[in-house]
């Protein structure tokens, strides 16, 4: 297997995992925050899940994400001791930004009443811990990841991630008036966790020579920094170190972009912390599919996109056979990632207020829930377009073009903030959804000028995987005017009959679209047929085209591509 096909089927296994986990993760905060909901204020659910939230997302951007990207970009002749020393930068920089953390959600932001929290405090200070241990387990990690281990980060992650999530719902449900301190306290002990796990997985591969051998480093000592003789300052690569510092400017207006929303909201009394409480909620389930499937892959293309590129040659000066295999998955992701948002949009339309009403009952349902869910699955589609491109970005820029991109966002900034501020004032907290489509729309214009411009003179056209066939559209166009009438007619006396024609009308759609999402389901149908041989019958048979000997999923193969 050449380094191009290990680096590619690393790449989709780690898309996998991670979404496997990300599947996993989301089901169970599904539920958690449903319980949530239901035993404490609006207010309560706001200050954890967004201001708390906000200030560990925050911290951990501004003080490991730059020093990540820069790592996982770093290829074979980088001696690995000056990668090391720059992913403990990190731990530096995580010093000033959780002090400046502190200033502002302490000093600035407005302390919840003592209704709401009596802790509040204490919970920031518990955040701010939180963020500088996950920091400090980054050169395990990185370690980890470039040696593929895929299985490892979801593991690490998924108990991570379990054990806040049922700490959290045994302290809510003891101690509900102490629900803000037993939120910060829940991510405290998953740190610690995530940390141990880490540090103790290279222990234990430190005591076995032959694992030992095939490690970049050979010993405990090699994950600290080291100081060459002579030297005040430990030594890192001029190269990475000048990405890593276009990545650090960068994430500053990223995180700005990417949570603008929820900074707007706490910097600036435009809604109430009830209406935070109502907007986040809707915010995480009009999200799902993002979080489950879409970062999961961004993160994973990311780092094949890097591995494969050399962002210091123009793509015309690169190996051809390893632009060849950028292009197609490039194109490859964008055409599925674009299929998949649009049906999502389809039937979100007439399922919102159903989901709403399952999930949280009344109180979410009616108002301006439902709007907020149906805008929300619209920026779906800008969500699925901007996570790949932005990927292929900034794993084929060179250090100008990231200063230039860096500009950009400064302008793509001021815009949002601008438009946020408008838009929330004429249109409520639905503002907030209208300036995020505005924000990512003008990241993908720009991340789309760069390919095509990119791609001039080579040959390749890797965008246009975008369009999308205009009967697909008449398709959607039926099921969603099928769906409609359901909900107006059926949904009042039926939730199940209002769910069967959705599901009916799903599996049609898929069927008519099938041979644009053949690769994906042929994946889907793959993964079934190895759950069912590896926990059912427990014997493994793969018949000439890949596929096991399970009849039932060879036969949904046939139905769907041979007839």
């Amino acid at each position: 297997m050449t380094d191009t096909d290990k680096l590619k089927k690393g790449a989709v296994q780690s898309a996998a995992y991670d979404t496997l986990l990300q599947v996993g993760l989301r089901i169970v905060s599904f539920f958690l925050n449903a319980f949530i909901v239901r035993h404490v204020s609006k207010e309560v659910f706001a200050v954890m899940t967004v201001r708390l939230h906000l200030l560990y997302a925050t911290g951990l951007l501004l003080s490991r994400e730059a020093f990540r990207r820069a790592a996982l970009s770093s290829k074979g002749s980088v001696q690995i001791h000056k990668t090391v020393n720059l992913v403990w930068i990190g731990l530096l920089v995580s010093g000033p930004v959780c002090a400046l953390g502190w200033w502002a959600w302490v000093r600035i932001l407005e302390i919840p009443p003592a209704s709401v929290t009596q802790w509040y405090q204490a919970s920031v200070a518990l955040i701010l811990v939180t963020v500088v241990l996950e920091v400090a387990t980054e050169v395990p990690f990185i370690l980890a990841e470039l040696q593929l281990w895929s299985k490892t980060k979801v593991a690490i992650e998924g108990v991570m991630q379990l054990l806040r999530s049922l700490l959290l719902a045994l302290f809510v449900y003891a101690w509900p008036t102490h629900a803000v301190l037993m939120y910060g306290v829940s991510q405290l002990c998953g740190s610690i966790v995530y940390c141990a796990l880490y540090y103790g997985l290279f222990i234990y591969k430190f005591h076995n020579k032959e694992e030992t051998k095939k490690l970049p480093v050979q010993s405990l000592r090699q994950l600290f920094p080291q100081w060459e003789r002579g030297k005040m300052l430990p030594e890192v690569d001029r190269e990475l170190g000048a990405l890593s510092w276009n990545f650090f400017k960068q994430g500053w207006l990223k995180e700005a972009l990417t949570e603008g929303e929820f900074y707007l909201m706490n910097f600036f009394p435009l809604i109430s912390l009830a209406q935070q409480g109502v907007y986040q909620v809707v915010n995480n389930l009009g999200s799902l599919a993002a979080r489950l499937i879409f970062r999961s892959i961004e993160a994973a293309a990311y780092k094949f996109f890097a591995q494969m590129l050399d962002r210091r040659k123009p793509i015309l000066d690169q190996d051809k056979s390893r632009v060849a295999e950028v292009v197609s998955f490039l194109s490859s992701l964008l055409h599925n990632l674009i299929y998949i948002s649009i049906i999502i949009v389809t039937f979100a339309w007439s399922y919102s207020n159903l989901v709403l009403m399952l999930y949280g009952g009344r109180q979410l349902s009616e108002g301006v829930g439902t709007q907020l869910l149906r805008a929300q699955s619209f920026y779906v589609v800008f969500l699925a377009v901007n996570g790949i491109t932005e990927a292929y970005t900034f794993a084929a820029m060179d250090e100008m073009q990231l200063s230039r991109y860096n500009k950009a966002l400064i302008l793509f900034s001021i815009t949002y903030s601008v438009a946020a501020v408008f838009f929330v004032n004429v249109f409520g907290a639905l503002g907030f959804i209208l300036a995020n489509c505005l924000n990512m729309g003008l990241r993908i214009s720009y991340s789309l000028w760069f390919i095509q411009k990119q791609y001039e003179g080579s040959g390749y056209h890797p965008l246009s995987s975008l369009t999308i066939k205009p009967r697909y559209f008449v398709v959607l166009g039926v099921a969603w005017a099928i769906t409609a009438v359901a909900e107006i007619v059926v949904y009042p006396w039926s939730v199940v009959g209002h769910m069967s024609i959705g599901a009916i009308c799903l599996l049609a759609v898929v069927y008519c679209m099938r041979w644009e999402l053949k690769i994906l389901l042929e994946k889907v149908l793959l993964f079934g047929s190895k759950f069912i041989t590896r926990f059912i019958s427990h014997e493994k048979y793969i018949d000439e085209n890949g596929f096991s000997n399970v009849m039932i999923i060879n036969s949904i193969h046939q139905f769907l591509f041979k007839t």
